[in-house]
């Protein structure tokens, strides 16, 4: 899914009203206008594939109704665009020159423990990430909910035959969380660091006037299940960079699987089908959640901005000194950012 100029409104989908059509038309003049302007571009186009990827018809509201209050003027749809960016888009990217995350086999969860407390366990939201790791797999079949191969620490624990172990294979997996369990919840109102405050509140503000309810993700609860999977560490890995997610059909809890690489075709089915034996304390993947971190996939790769954001990151690893004249500014932004989303967090 490469980087693509806006369709014509002959070409976008149907069941947008007037009101949509004109705010769309708007973002097809502002990319007409700033063509030799790559930033502006790209802004342009993020406010389009918006319109066209909203997760929700709140969102798609939200976003109709800020492009309009713009009034035209190309400065402030620039900066609007700009907005989505920093704090739509990049919360949900992991950055894709970062060393990935080792995974979680120096030590085998205690799932005799597990299996002891699990009644009393899943009768309240899993407080920490190993909470809902533990869950996530015992829900998920110990296994990657992509993938279906087996997670190494706990395949004891299944009913699986050897056979079927053996067709499926082994690897470490991940807990996978859909919102970030990094991003911008349980953020102390008396902590001193005013940008970081400042930073997580505007992540919020987006969330909140798109229609999520951020209480639902608040502090703990960004570690429920219905924000978590397990997956293999690399389709963890592919899922944080937004290079995979998760498109709904038709059927119920069934999605396909969409990604941005041909090669990975070959690794990841065509759908996957989400299950649990007890929906009410073991409930599956939020289907508006995993609807979110597809709009943010979609439009970050057709718009540029994905890309945009690998460039500025790489630019800040590969950045020693600051240019004394100034040309490091982006890439210094860039850093400040990234490091927002490292630290901003509940922690495991």
């Amino acid at each position: 899914m490469p980087a693509a100029a806006l369709p014509p409104v002959t070409g976008i989908p149907d069941g947008l009203d007037a009101n949509d059509i004109s705010a769309y038309n708007v973002c097809l003049e502002f990319e007409n206008s700033v063509t030799s302007n790559s930033h502006a571009l790209i802004h342009a186009r993020v406010l389009g594939y918006l319109i066209i990827h909203s997760p929700s018809r709140t969102a798609l509201h939200e976003v109709v109704k800020v492009i309009h209050s713009c009034a035209g003027d190309h400065s402030k749809l620039s900066q609007l665009g700009q907005t989505f960016i920093d704090y739509f888009i990049r919360p949900f990217k992991k950055f894709k020159g970062r060393t990935p995350a080792s995974s979680d086999h120096s030590s085998r969860p205690s799932f005799d423990v597990l299996k002891r407390d699990l009644r009393s366990k899943i009768r309240e939201a899993p407080k920490t990430h190993k909470e809902a790791k533990d869950l996530a797999l015992v829900r998920d079949g110990f296994r990657c909910v992509v993938t279906g191969v087996y997670d190494q620490n706990t395949v004891g624990e299944t009913s699986a035959s050897l056979d079927e172990i053996g067709e499926a294979g082994t690897v470490y997996t991940q807990c996978a969380h859909i919102v970030p369990d990094s991003t911008y919840f349980n953020v102390s109102g008396q902590d001193p660091n005013n940008t970081k405050l400042d930073y997580a509140a505007s992540v919020l503000e987006v969330l909140k006037r798109f229609g999520y309810d951020v209480n639902q993700l608040d502090g703990a609860k960004v570690h429920s299940l219905y924000n978590v999977m397990t997956m293999d560490s690399n389709v963890h890995d592919w899922f944080d960079r937004l290079e995979i997610w998760f498109e709904k059909t038709n059927a119920a809890n069934c999605y396909k699987v969409q990604n941005l690489y041909p090669q990975y075709r070959r690794r990841l089915p065509t759908e996957v089908t989400f299950t649990t034996s007890d929906q009410e304390n073991l409930p599956v993947p939020s289907e508006a959640l995993l609807t979110l971190h597809a709009t943010c996939a979609k439009v970050g790769h057709l718009s540029g901005a994905a890309e945009n954001i690998d460039k500025s990151d790489r630019d800040v690893e590969d950045l020693s000194v600051l240019a004394y004249d100034g040309s490091s500014g982006e890439a210094l932004k860039s850093a400040l950012l990234n490091r927002m989303n490292q630290v901003i967090g509940v922690g495991a």
